[in-house]
Protein backbone atom coordinates (compact mmCIF):
# COMPACT_ATOMS: atom_id res chain seq x y z
CA UNK A 1 0.00 0.00 0.00
CA UNK A 2 1.16 3.52 -0.78
CA UNK A 3 2.69 5.11 2.30
CA UNK A 4 0.47 8.16 1.76
CA UNK A 5 -2.46 5.90 2.68
CA UNK A 6 -0.90 4.99 6.03
CA UNK A 7 -1.75 6.90 9.21
CA UNK A 8 -1.18 6.62 12.91
CA UNK A 9 -4.91 6.90 13.63
CA UNK A 10 -8.00 6.81 11.43
CA UNK A 11 -11.29 8.26 12.64
CA UNK A 12 -14.43 6.94 10.95
CA UNK A 13 -17.48 9.17 11.38
CA UNK A 14 -16.95 12.93 11.68
CA UNK A 15 -20.01 14.01 13.58
CA UNK A 16 -19.74 15.60 17.01
CA UNK A 17 -17.37 13.13 18.65
CA UNK A 18 -15.41 11.99 15.62
CA UNK A 19 -14.65 15.56 14.51
CA UNK A 20 -13.59 16.40 18.07
CA UNK A 21 -11.33 13.34 18.24
CA UNK A 22 -9.76 14.27 14.90
CA UNK A 23 -9.07 17.79 16.20
CA UNK A 24 -7.51 16.53 19.43
CA UNK A 25 -5.38 13.97 17.59
CA UNK A 26 -4.23 16.60 15.10
CA UNK A 27 -2.70 18.62 17.95
CA UNK A 28 -0.31 15.76 18.80
CA UNK A 29 1.65 15.76 15.55
CA UNK A 30 0.45 12.28 14.66
CA UNK A 31 -0.64 11.39 11.12
CA UNK A 32 -4.42 11.33 11.33
CA UNK A 33 -7.12 10.68 8.77
CA UNK A 34 -10.85 11.32 9.10
CA UNK A 35 -13.40 9.53 6.92
CA UNK A 36 -17.13 10.24 6.58
CA UNK A 37 -19.76 8.83 4.24
CA UNK A 38 -21.24 12.34 3.90
CA UNK A 39 -19.75 15.84 3.97
CA UNK A 40 -19.97 17.08 7.57
CA UNK A 41 -21.64 18.99 9.00
CA UNK A 42 -24.62 17.40 7.28
CA UNK A 43 -28.30 16.55 7.86
CA UNK A 44 -28.14 12.76 7.54
CA UNK A 45 -27.14 11.89 11.11
CA UNK A 46 -27.50 13.09 14.69
CA UNK A 47 -25.51 16.32 14.92
CA UNK A 48 -27.56 18.99 13.19
CA UNK A 49 -30.58 21.20 13.74
CA UNK A 50 -29.18 24.61 14.78
CA UNK A 51 -28.96 24.11 18.54
CA UNK A 52 -28.17 21.66 21.34
CA UNK A 53 -28.58 22.07 25.10
CA UNK A 54 -25.57 21.98 27.42
CA UNK A 55 -26.33 21.67 31.15
CA UNK A 56 -24.69 20.48 34.37
CA UNK A 57 -27.61 19.58 36.67
CA UNK A 58 -27.78 16.31 34.80
CA UNK A 59 -31.08 14.57 35.45
CA UNK A 60 -30.06 11.35 33.69
CA UNK A 61 -27.30 10.38 36.13
CA UNK A 62 -24.84 12.25 38.39
CA UNK A 63 -21.93 10.29 36.89
CA UNK A 64 -22.10 12.55 33.83
CA UNK A 65 -21.58 15.77 35.77
CA UNK A 66 -17.75 15.64 36.01
CA UNK A 67 -17.64 14.98 32.27
CA UNK A 68 -19.81 17.92 31.29
CA UNK A 69 -17.98 20.22 33.71
CA UNK A 70 -14.74 19.28 31.98
CA UNK A 71 -16.31 19.89 28.57
CA UNK A 72 -17.05 23.57 29.22
CA UNK A 73 -13.45 24.91 29.11
CA UNK A 74 -12.79 22.85 25.99
CA UNK A 75 -15.71 24.56 24.25
CA UNK A 76 -14.19 27.88 25.29
CA UNK A 77 -10.86 26.76 23.83
CA UNK A 78 -12.51 25.82 20.53
CA UNK A 79 -14.24 29.21 20.36
CA UNK A 80 -10.85 30.89 20.73
CA UNK A 81 -9.24 28.65 18.11
CA UNK A 82 -12.07 29.08 15.60
CA UNK A 83 -12.85 32.73 16.25
CA UNK A 84 -16.59 32.07 16.20
CA UNK A 85 -19.31 31.83 18.82
CA UNK A 86 -20.19 28.23 19.63
CA UNK A 87 -21.95 28.65 22.98
CA UNK A 88 -24.68 31.00 24.22
CA UNK A 89 -25.41 31.02 27.95
CA UNK A 90 -29.15 31.30 28.64
CA UNK A 91 -29.56 29.32 31.84
CA UNK A 92 -31.52 26.08 31.90
CA UNK A 93 -34.82 25.17 33.51
CA UNK A 94 -35.88 21.61 34.36
CA UNK A 95 -39.66 21.52 34.78
CA UNK A 96 -42.29 19.12 36.06
CA UNK A 97 -44.10 18.27 39.26
CA UNK A 98 -42.06 17.42 42.36
CA UNK A 99 -42.01 13.72 41.47
CA UNK A 100 -40.93 14.26 37.85
CA UNK A 101 -37.82 12.34 36.83
CA UNK A 102 -36.18 15.44 35.38
CA UNK A 103 -36.76 17.42 38.58
CA UNK A 104 -35.61 14.74 41.01
CA UNK A 105 -32.67 13.81 38.79
CA UNK A 106 -31.54 17.41 38.36
CA UNK A 107 -31.67 17.95 42.12
CA UNK A 108 -29.66 14.79 42.76
CA UNK A 109 -26.90 15.82 40.35
CA UNK A 110 -26.83 19.42 41.61
CA UNK A 111 -26.59 18.40 45.25
CA UNK A 112 -24.13 15.56 44.60
CA UNK A 113 -21.71 17.82 42.73
CA UNK A 114 -22.37 21.21 44.38
CA UNK A 115 -23.86 22.80 41.29
CA UNK A 116 -25.51 26.14 42.11
CA UNK A 117 -29.24 26.09 41.38
CA UNK A 118 -32.51 27.75 42.30
CA UNK A 119 -35.73 25.95 43.23
CA UNK A 120 -38.73 27.72 41.72
CA UNK A 121 -42.40 27.14 42.43
CA UNK A 122 -45.04 27.80 39.79
CA UNK A 123 -45.56 31.43 40.76
CA UNK A 124 -41.84 32.13 40.62
CA UNK A 125 -41.55 30.44 37.23
CA UNK A 126 -44.35 32.55 35.78
CA UNK A 127 -42.91 35.73 37.29
CA UNK A 128 -39.30 35.14 36.26
CA UNK A 129 -39.96 33.44 32.92
CA UNK A 130 -43.41 34.32 31.56
CA UNK A 131 -42.81 32.21 28.45
CA UNK A 132 -43.82 29.18 30.55
CA UNK A 133 -47.43 28.48 31.51
CA UNK A 134 -46.59 26.85 34.82
CA UNK A 135 -49.58 25.15 36.43
CA UNK A 136 -49.85 25.21 40.25
CA UNK A 137 -48.17 21.82 40.65
CA UNK A 138 -45.22 22.74 38.40
CA UNK A 139 -41.79 23.33 39.93
CA UNK A 140 -38.46 24.08 38.33
CA UNK A 141 -34.74 23.62 38.91
CA UNK A 142 -32.91 26.59 37.43
CA UNK A 143 -29.24 26.16 36.51
CA UNK A 144 -27.50 29.37 35.49
CA UNK A 145 -24.56 27.93 33.52
CA UNK A 146 -26.69 26.03 30.99
CA UNK A 147 -27.20 27.23 27.46
CA UNK A 148 -27.01 26.54 23.74
CA UNK A 149 -24.33 24.96 21.59
CA UNK A 150 -24.49 25.48 17.83
CA UNK A 151 -23.78 21.98 16.48
CA UNK A 152 -23.03 22.66 12.83
CA UNK A 153 -20.65 25.46 13.80
CA UNK A 154 -18.99 23.24 16.41
CA UNK A 155 -18.33 20.45 13.92
CA UNK A 156 -17.12 22.92 11.32
CA UNK A 157 -14.75 24.42 13.89
CA UNK A 158 -13.35 21.01 14.90
CA UNK A 159 -12.72 19.99 11.30
CA UNK A 160 -11.22 23.28 10.15
CA UNK A 161 -8.88 23.33 13.14
CA UNK A 162 -7.90 19.70 12.48
CA UNK A 163 -7.11 20.47 8.84
CA UNK A 164 -5.10 23.48 9.95
CA UNK A 165 -3.06 21.15 12.16
CA UNK A 166 -2.36 18.79 9.28
CA UNK A 167 -5.16 16.23 9.51
CA UNK A 168 -6.41 14.70 6.27
CA UNK A 169 -10.13 14.37 5.48
CA UNK A 170 -11.89 11.98 3.17
CA UNK A 171 -15.56 12.95 2.86
CA UNK A 172 -18.44 11.57 0.78
CA UNK A 173 -16.61 8.26 1.07
CA UNK A 174 -18.42 5.20 2.39
CA UNK A 175 -16.52 2.61 4.43
CA UNK A 176 -17.07 -0.88 3.02
CA UNK A 177 -15.00 -2.97 5.42
CA UNK A 178 -12.75 -2.85 8.47
CA UNK A 179 -10.03 -5.52 8.68
CA UNK A 180 -7.90 -5.54 11.84
CA UNK A 181 -4.79 -7.58 12.46
CA UNK A 182 -2.36 -7.64 15.36
CA UNK A 183 -0.53 -4.44 14.43
CA UNK A 184 -2.87 -2.35 12.32
CA UNK A 185 -6.32 -1.88 10.83
CA UNK A 186 -7.13 -1.81 7.13
CA UNK A 187 -10.11 0.36 6.17
CA UNK A 188 -11.57 -0.10 2.70
CA UNK A 189 -13.91 2.51 1.27
CA UNK A 190 -15.67 3.16 -2.01
CA UNK A 191 -12.65 5.20 -3.11
CA UNK A 192 -9.59 3.51 -1.64
CA UNK A 193 -7.87 1.61 1.15
CA UNK A 194 -6.19 3.09 4.21
CA UNK A 195 -4.16 1.54 6.99
CA UNK A 196 -3.45 2.81 10.50
CA UNK A 197 -2.09 1.54 13.78
CA UNK A 198 -5.30 2.56 15.57
CA UNK A 199 -8.90 3.16 14.54
CA UNK A 200 -11.54 5.25 16.30
CA UNK A 201 -15.01 4.27 15.15
CA UNK A 202 -17.60 6.96 15.83
CA UNK A 203 -20.12 6.17 13.13
CA UNK A 204 -23.36 6.73 15.04
CA UNK A 205 -26.31 4.92 13.52
CA UNK A 206 -24.01 2.94 11.18
CA UNK A 207 -21.96 1.37 13.97
CA UNK A 208 -23.55 -2.06 13.70
CA UNK A 209 -23.21 -2.03 9.91
CA UNK A 210 -19.46 -1.63 10.32
CA UNK A 211 -19.02 -4.05 13.24
CA UNK A 212 -21.74 -6.67 12.70
CA UNK A 213 -19.81 -9.30 14.65
CA UNK A 214 -20.46 -7.46 17.93
CA UNK A 215 -24.24 -7.39 17.55
CA UNK A 216 -24.48 -4.36 19.79
CA UNK A 217 -28.05 -3.87 21.07
CA UNK A 218 -28.47 -0.45 19.46
CA UNK A 219 -31.77 0.93 18.21
CA UNK A 220 -32.09 3.85 15.80
CA UNK A 221 -34.87 6.31 16.59
CA UNK A 222 -36.30 9.01 14.33
CA UNK A 223 -36.49 12.41 16.00
CA UNK A 224 -38.23 15.45 14.53
CA UNK A 225 -37.19 18.97 15.52
CA UNK A 226 -39.75 21.76 15.01
CA UNK A 227 -39.62 25.54 14.77
CA UNK A 228 -42.68 27.71 15.43
CA UNK A 229 -43.34 31.40 14.96
CA UNK A 230 -45.39 33.14 17.63
CA UNK A 231 -48.56 34.74 16.28
CA UNK A 232 -49.13 36.49 19.61
CA UNK A 233 -47.13 39.71 19.26
CA UNK A 234 -47.74 40.61 22.90
CA UNK A 235 -45.62 37.68 24.19
CA UNK A 236 -42.79 37.55 21.64
CA UNK A 237 -40.39 39.34 23.98
CA UNK A 238 -40.76 36.45 26.45
CA UNK A 239 -38.97 34.10 24.05
CA UNK A 240 -35.73 36.02 23.57
CA UNK A 241 -32.46 34.49 24.87
CA UNK A 242 -32.17 37.22 27.50
CA UNK A 243 -35.54 36.32 29.02
CA UNK A 244 -36.04 32.60 28.32
CA UNK A 245 -33.73 29.74 29.34
CA UNK A 246 -33.38 26.48 27.48
CA UNK A 247 -35.69 23.94 29.07
CA UNK A 248 -36.65 20.31 29.47
CA UNK A 249 -40.24 19.81 30.64
CA UNK A 250 -41.76 16.57 31.91
CA UNK A 251 -45.24 17.75 31.03
CA UNK A 252 -46.79 14.33 31.69
CA UNK A 253 -45.31 11.35 33.54
CA UNK A 254 -42.21 10.19 31.64
CA UNK A 255 -43.14 12.37 28.65
CA UNK A 256 -40.61 15.07 27.91
CA UNK A 257 -40.35 17.91 25.50
CA UNK A 258 -37.55 20.44 25.34
CA UNK A 259 -36.92 23.76 23.70
CA UNK A 260 -34.92 26.90 23.07
CA UNK A 261 -35.53 30.61 22.91
CA UNK A 262 -35.90 32.39 19.60
CA UNK A 263 -32.52 32.27 17.84
CA UNK A 264 -33.63 33.71 14.50
CA UNK A 265 -35.50 30.78 13.01
CA UNK A 266 -38.43 30.57 15.41
CA UNK A 267 -38.93 28.88 18.78
CA UNK A 268 -37.51 25.36 18.55
CA UNK A 269 -39.24 22.51 20.43
CA UNK A 270 -39.09 18.72 20.19
CA UNK A 271 -40.12 15.54 21.94
CA UNK A 272 -37.42 13.56 23.72
CA UNK A 273 -37.50 9.79 23.02
CA UNK A 274 -40.85 9.72 21.28
CA UNK A 275 -39.79 8.61 17.81
CA UNK A 276 -40.28 5.44 15.83
CA UNK A 277 -37.59 3.04 14.67
CA UNK A 278 -35.74 4.03 11.52
CA UNK A 279 -33.05 2.63 9.24
CA UNK A 280 -29.74 4.54 9.31
CA UNK A 281 -29.90 5.55 5.64
CA UNK A 282 -33.51 6.72 5.78
CA UNK A 283 -32.69 10.38 6.27
CA UNK A 284 -31.33 10.56 2.73
CA UNK A 285 -35.02 10.56 1.73
CA UNK A 286 -36.23 13.55 3.71
CA UNK A 287 -39.53 13.73 1.83
CA UNK A 288 -40.40 10.30 3.18
CA UNK A 289 -39.13 10.93 6.70
CA UNK A 290 -40.38 14.48 7.22
CA UNK A 291 -43.12 15.14 9.81
CA UNK A 292 -46.72 14.30 9.13
CA UNK A 293 -49.50 16.80 9.69
CA UNK A 294 -50.56 14.79 12.74
CA UNK A 295 -47.04 15.03 14.21
CA UNK A 296 -46.92 18.77 13.63
CA UNK A 297 -50.35 19.22 15.19
CA UNK A 298 -49.34 17.13 18.20
CA UNK A 299 -46.25 19.12 19.14
CA UNK A 300 -48.04 22.37 18.24
CA UNK A 301 -50.74 21.54 20.78
CA UNK A 302 -48.17 20.85 23.48
CA UNK A 303 -46.32 24.10 22.74
CA UNK A 304 -49.56 26.07 22.82
CA UNK A 305 -50.63 24.49 26.12
CA UNK A 306 -47.30 24.80 27.95
CA UNK A 307 -45.82 27.98 26.47
CA UNK A 308 -47.27 31.51 26.34
CA UNK A 309 -47.35 31.60 22.57
CA UNK A 310 -49.68 31.09 19.63
CA UNK A 311 -47.49 28.63 17.71
CA UNK A 312 -47.52 28.72 13.92
CA UNK A 313 -45.52 25.97 12.22
CA UNK A 314 -42.50 27.29 10.36
CA UNK A 315 -39.99 24.53 9.72
CA UNK A 316 -38.68 21.14 10.82
CA UNK A 317 -35.84 18.72 10.33
CA UNK A 318 -35.29 15.07 11.19
CA UNK A 319 -32.33 13.53 12.99
CA UNK A 320 -31.56 10.20 14.64
CA UNK A 321 -30.97 8.97 18.15
CA UNK A 322 -28.72 5.91 18.38
CA UNK A 323 -29.87 4.33 21.64
CA UNK A 324 -28.36 1.81 24.01
CA UNK A 325 -30.80 -0.15 26.23
CA UNK A 326 -29.76 1.80 29.35
CA UNK A 327 -29.29 5.09 27.45
CA UNK A 328 -25.69 5.31 28.65
CA UNK A 329 -22.77 5.76 26.28
CA UNK A 330 -20.41 3.23 24.72
CA UNK A 331 -16.74 4.22 24.95
CA UNK A 332 -14.54 1.14 24.88
CA UNK A 333 -12.05 -0.91 22.95
CA UNK A 334 -13.26 -3.67 20.67
CA UNK A 335 -13.34 -6.83 22.83
CA UNK A 336 -11.30 -8.79 20.25
CA UNK A 337 -9.22 -6.04 18.66
CA UNK A 338 -7.63 -3.55 21.08
CA UNK A 339 -6.47 -1.35 18.20
CA UNK A 340 -10.13 -0.43 17.50
CA UNK A 341 -11.77 2.08 19.82
CA UNK A 342 -15.58 2.27 19.70
CA UNK A 343 -17.38 5.50 20.59
CA UNK A 344 -21.15 5.83 20.69
CA UNK A 345 -21.88 8.72 23.07
CA UNK A 346 -25.48 8.44 22.20
CA UNK A 347 -29.12 8.06 23.23
CA UNK A 348 -30.01 11.66 22.51
CA UNK A 349 -27.88 13.36 25.14
CA UNK A 350 -24.29 13.19 23.89
CA UNK A 351 -23.49 16.33 21.92
CA UNK A 352 -22.63 18.57 24.88
CA UNK A 353 -19.84 16.19 25.92
CA UNK A 354 -18.14 15.99 22.54
CA UNK A 355 -15.45 18.61 23.23
CA UNK A 356 -14.22 16.40 26.07
CA UNK A 357 -14.95 12.99 24.57
CA UNK A 358 -12.82 13.78 21.54
CA UNK A 359 -9.94 14.45 23.91
CA UNK A 360 -10.59 11.22 25.83
CA UNK A 361 -10.71 9.22 22.60
CA UNK A 362 -7.40 10.68 21.51
CA UNK A 363 -5.83 9.79 24.87
CA UNK A 364 -7.22 6.26 24.75
CA UNK A 365 -6.04 5.72 21.19
CA UNK A 366 -2.52 7.01 21.78
CA UNK A 367 -1.91 6.10 25.43
CA UNK A 368 -4.47 3.41 26.21
CA UNK A 369 -5.80 5.25 29.25
CA UNK A 370 -7.41 8.45 30.46
CA UNK A 371 -7.86 10.12 33.84
CA UNK A 372 -11.65 9.69 33.76
CA UNK A 373 -13.29 6.47 34.90
CA UNK A 374 -15.19 5.27 31.83
CA UNK A 375 -16.11 1.83 33.17
CA UNK A 376 -19.82 2.72 33.11
CA UNK A 377 -19.56 2.93 29.32
CA UNK A 378 -17.94 -0.48 28.75
CA UNK A 379 -19.30 -2.78 26.06
CA UNK A 380 -19.32 -5.70 28.49
CA UNK A 381 -22.31 -4.32 30.40
CA UNK A 382 -24.46 -4.85 27.33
Amino acid sequence: MNSSNTSDVIVIGLGAHGSSALYQLSKTGKRVLGIDRFDPPHRQGSSHGESRIIRQAYHENPLYVPLVKAAYPLWTELEAVSGRQLFLKTGGLLLGDEDATVVRGALLSAETHDIPYEWLDAAAIRRRFPAFKAKPETVGVLEKEAGVLFPEECIRAFLQAAIGNGAELRVSEKVISISPDADSVLVTTTKGSYRAEKLILSAGAWLNDLLPELRLPLTIERQVLYWFDNADASTREYFQPATMPVFIWEWARDRLFYGFPELGRGVKVAHHHAGRAIEPDALTNLKQEGPTQAEIAGIQAIAGAQLAMAPVYRDSCVCMYTNTPDEDFIIDFHPLHPNILIASPCSGHGFKFSSLIGKLLAELALEGRTAFDLSAFAIGRL
